[in-house]
């Protein structure tokens, strides 16, 4: 009897020795588990399809992005548009450098500048930009709101007043309220695949105050809204894809899409690999402009990111 509570601490102690550790999880989907960073770098996360990238870490003031842009078009085919707005994919390779700004530590304002060189210059259109901008308030974390203003169109460094260019074509940008927001639970076990992997989306709401008609005069107020998800695997491979919904139909131009998509591979150097396609894609039995809505309307990128 002496010996009894020897042989039960003996025997509780070998069963806690059995014990899986907490971080492994005993119901998994398939696979080998790799417990989840509790945060993820948004340095390190690609950027969203017709939005600017997410915000940079808090406590980096300054985020410089370096990227070689080759759009997959034969030909040098420069898509649709007209007048300062058109197809976001350039017909040239672009070498781009992006500055991101957070002026206010552990808050999400932020100030954004994109240069853009053209390796074939004759082939830039009057809507493809020599730079691009964006500001406002953009939180990256589920739950959060965020409104900011982005501007895409064909920004001159040196405009042409004659040839009707001007510098910053600021009504002709885009200004967007979005909601993000985590898979929901119940809808895990059925979308995602491996264990560690995660999905985040993001609804939005957006409004253009001018806005070119194909067929020619300028519109006002152009308004859509967008359900987009980001599904993203812990060793860095993504895959995104957003739908777009225009309340006044007739407001939605040629290389205005449908729907946009991308995936590729994010290192934790800073380092991208990416495919992205924000042409004028259509969904099946509608009818898309020349040169939009295909793979190769899509471009390939190589690009690295670092916080200052």
């Amino acid at each position: 009897m002496r010996g009894l509570p020897l042989v039960v601490v003996a025997l509780a102690g070998s069963a806690a020795a059995q014990d899986p550790p907490p971080s492994v999880i005993t119901e998994q989907r398939g696979g080998v588990y790799v417990a989840p960073p509790a945060e993820v770098d948004p340095v390190y996360t690609p950027a969203g399809p017709n939005a600017p990238p997410p915000a940079a870490a808090a406590e980096a003031a300054l985020t410089l992005r370096l990227a070689l842009d080759v759009p997959l078009r034969r030909g040098g085919k420069a898509g649709a548009g007209r007048g300062v707005q058109g197809s976001t994919t350039a017909s040239s390779p672009t070498l781009q450098a992006q500055v991101r700004w957070q002026p206010l530590r552990d808050t999400w304002w932020f100030a954004q500048l994109t240069a853009y060189r053209y390796l074939r210059g004759d082939r830039q259109q009057p809507w493809h930009p020599d730079f691009s901008y964006a500001f406002g308030y953009d939180d990256w974390h589920p739950g959060s709101w965020s409104l900011f203003y982005a501007n895409y169109t064909g920004t001159r460094w040196h405009p042409d007043a004659a040839a009707g260019e001007h510098r910053f074509n600021f009504p002709e940008g885009q200004w967007t309220l979005a909601r993000r927001f985590a898979l929901p639970a119940r809808l895990e076990p059925a979308l995602l695949v491996g264990d560690g992997d995660q999905a985040n989306c993001s609804a939005g709401a957006h409004l253009m105050p001018r806005f070119a008609r194909n067929e020619g005069g300028v519109g006002r107020r152009k308004k859509s809204v967008s359900l987009g998800c980001r599904y993203t695997r812990p060793q860095g491979w993504y895959a995104e894809a957003v739908v777009f919904a225009y309340p006044q139909g007739g407001q939605q131009q040629p290389w205005d899409p449908d729907f946009t998509y991308g995936f590729g591979y994010t290192g934790q150097r800073g380092l991208s690999v990416q495919y992205n396609n924000y042409s004028g894609n259509r969904f099946p039995g509608r009818a898309r402009a020349p040169g939009e809505g295909r793979l190769r309307s899509g471009s390939l990128s190589v690009s690295w990111s670092t916080p200052w």
